[in-house]
């Protein structure tokens, strides 16, 4: 039988750690490609992601 209890806090803490990290990764991009609108929104994504990290 498996026990279906879901994720972990750890574990949902790593993926959004991950999560922040791609996303990090798309506003050095959007920044050398000068789309100030992909920054922007990239930056709204790592900060909520920080406001989950913070429980």
């Amino acid at each position: 039988m498996v026990d279906d209890m879901g994720m972990t806090n750890e574990q949902y803490k790593g993926m959004l750690v991950d999560e922040r990290e791609d996303w990090e990764e798309v506003q050095k991009l959007a920044e050398s490609e000068g789309n100030q609108t992909i920054v922007a929104f990239a930056q709204k994504k790592i900060d909520k992601i920080n406001e989950k990290l913070k429980f």
